[in-house]
């Protein structure tokens, strides 16, 4: 077993050759822990976020003796050639709820596709000796067997995923699919309007806190940027024109300024900085379910609705374009390097060009561990991505280093064509 801190805040425990029944088991016991505040389970490591930046060594240790795998039996209509097979849930990652499942039998394995196309929910599909159902229709990689008609995923359902890490999956071939169940309703806002949007702005999104509940159903933690807490708009290049059903006090964030005020209607334009942040007295309901993949986008005529925590948030005049980093956790590591912003910038992450070569050979068949908000990847390509708020919670690229829970911030307002040095102090 070795243990490498990721940043600040987490450690990657690598467990070697174990299990998905023992995987389930050492994440069970770590999150009994005091001072664990997730663990994301990977192919084969322990991704465990912490309140310090110690490792908690002691605890209140679970009785797992007794745990037991919860057995789903999935019927699937192949597209040719079925084949009943007991399958595990090794680790969730990729999207919401998708379960990487093993023991597909080696003779019939498959290799991934070049290249990713649209797939529909439910698929059953191959990759390797690996298998997995896609819980939502999203682009993927792996090679399309047949489909199910069962729910995998319905981010109104307590847990919203069907298959849980550790779970048996025993896949029945049918001739025909029974009949679909619809999703859950989404839960309407409980409170008053107090807004319209007029303009959405650029990409401005309703950001509440972190949850870190959510790793465990294979989504990232979310919220913002920065540290904010409580609920906020999270703005980008330019904010959104609101009109207040009663005077109200509004409080922006926008690089080095802050300001607040009571209107009536709030129209700031063009942002000063590439992300600021809008908090609204009273707070604003996140309108989405609490296991949604992305934060609510404002649109034209949207209503707002009072709900949540009120924001609170400070300002910045540090130098955003050095970024303090950690090395690791995986080598080898990147102490230093000057890099060019690409424009390919979202809340999943954003790409970065160093500017040298890195000497590094980044390796295309890493196996997957957890990630989180500030982890740096290397891909096989030699570029680097920063992973913000919406990154997935496993992948298998090189993680270099990590970048210092007290500078993520920073991450928030780089732009296209920037150059930003990563630094370790």
């Amino acid at each position: 077993m070795q243990v490498r801190p990721a940043g600040d805040r987490a450690f990657l425990i690598e467990l070697g050759d174990v299990s998905a029944e023992e995987l389930h088991r050492r994440a069970v016991e770590m999150r009994s822990r005091d001072g664990v505040i997730a663990c994301i389970v990977g192919h084969s490591s322990l991704y465990v976020v912490v309140a310090g930046s110690q490792l908690p060594v002691a605890g209140t240790e679970v009785a797992t003796g007794n745990w037991q795998p919860v057995t789903h039996s999935i019927p699937v209509l192949f597209e040719r050639d079925p084949i009943e097979v007991t399958l595990r849930a090794r680790y969730l990652g990729f999207r919401a709820g998708f379960a990487y499942l093993e023991g597909w039998p080696p003779e019939l394995a498959m290799p991934r596709l070049a290249t990713s196309r649209p797939v529909a929910r439910g698929s059953f599909a191959i990759a390797g000796t690996m298998a997995g159902f896609y819980p939502i229709d999203t682009p993927g990689g792996w090679n399309i067997l047949g489909r199910t008609s069962v729910t995998l995923w319905d981010p109104n359902r307590e847990p919203p995923n069907l298959i849980a890490p550790g779970d048996v999956v025993h896949v029945v071939p049918v001739s025909e699919l029974p009949p679909a169940e619809p999703l859950l309703p989404a839960p309407s806002p409980g409170g008053d309007v107090i807004a319209e949007v007029v303009s959405p702005g650029q990409l401005t999104r309703i950001v509440g806190p972190r949850d870190w509940s959510r790793v465990e159903h294979g989504l990232a933690p979310g919220g913002a940027f920065d540290d904010f807490e409580g609920t906020l708009l999270e703005c980008v290049l330019v904010a959104p024109r609101l009109r207040f059903v009663r005077p109200t006090r509004v409080t922006w964030w926008d690089g080095d300024v802050v300001e607040s005020r009571v209107v009536e209607e709030l129209d700031l334009g063009r942002l000063r900085s590439m992300r600021a942040y809008i908090g609204i007295e009273g707070g604003v309901d996140e309108m989405r379910p609490r296991y949604a993949e992305e934060a609510t986008r404002l649109v034209r005529g949207m209503k707002l609705y009072a709900g949540g925590a009120e924001a609170r948030g400070r300002s910045h005049d540090a130098d955003r374009h050095d970024i303090a980093v950690m090395p690791g956790p995986h080598e080898p590591s990147i102490s230093e390097v000057e890099c060019e912003v690409t424009p390919h910038i979202d809340r999943v992450g954003i790409r970065l060009r160093p500017l040298r070569d890195l000497g590094i050979t980044a390796p295309r068949d890493l196996r997957s561990c957890g990630m989180q908000f500030g982890t740096v990847q290397l891909h096989p390509d030699g570029s680097l991505v920063a992973m913000g708020p919406d990154h997935p919670v496993t992948g298998g690229y090189l993680q270099p280093m990590t970048v210092l829970s007290s500078e993520r911030w920073k991450l928030a307002q780089l732009a296209p064509g920037e150059r930003v040095r990563f630094y370790s102090p």
